[in-house]
């Protein structure tokens, strides 16, 4: 068996946890790798804090460990969130299908679900770590479609009574971190909604 169909075998096995029978997988991808990378790094400035304080510390001599046990306590912050970033990354998958986009997700697996005819639309934030790696995020943006806001605005010309309409939010449970080829994935995720919502 070649590698390239175990590894599809092995993604059609996890996608079978969270797609129904009845429905048609358009595209299912991981994050790229450098999803480890640029999510653990987000921990580097609270590391880097708390080794300071502890380095700080280290100035009254009745504390027990010295700059090096503050620099090994730095360090072991950056392993252990680079540790959870690695199994979120082997747990993590997306999925779009003919009838909603799927969000699997976290070390201890959550499933987060979005129907195509509640997208909005799909953001995609620029981040200088995903710049740098040639990858990157999408914003699922929740709400009701340009066609029932464009149809709700020209409602609110006519005279009637004040009712409360839902806005359009950005669903940060279903964002989709660190993808390659980001724009591509934007476009299929929008045809998709436009065909099938």
């Amino acid at each position: 068996m070649s590698p390239g169909l175990a590894v599809a075998r092995n993604e059609a096995h996890a996608a079978s946890a969270v797609i129904g029978d009845d429905e048609t997988i358009l595209l299912m991808i991981r994050p790229s790798p450098w999803f480890i990378v640029t999510t653990s790094l987000r921990a580097f400035p609270p590391a880097l804090a708390a080794g300071t304080a502890l380095a700080i510390a280290t100035l009254d001599r009745s504390i027990p460990w010295d700059v090096r046990g503050a620099v090994l306590a730095s360090v072991a912050i950056i392993l252990a969130r680079a540790a959870w970033q690695t199994v979120d990354w082997i747990v993590r998958l997306y999925v779009l299908t003919d009838r909603r986009i799927v969000v699997r997700r976290g070390p201890i697996p959550e499933v987060s679900v979005c129907l195509l005819n509640e997208v909005a639309g799909v953001g995609q934030p620029r981040r200088m770590l995903e710049r740098a790696t040639r990858t990157g995020s999408l914003a699922i943006l929740r709400g009701p479609s340009r066609r029932a806001r464009r149809a709700r605005r020209e409602r609110r010309r006519e005279p009637q009574s004040e009712t409360k309409h839902k806005r359009v939010r950005v669903e940060h449970s279903m964002e989709w971190s660190v993808v390659a080829d980001a724009p591509q994935v934007r476009r299929t995720i929008l045809l998709a909604v436009s065909r099938y919502s």
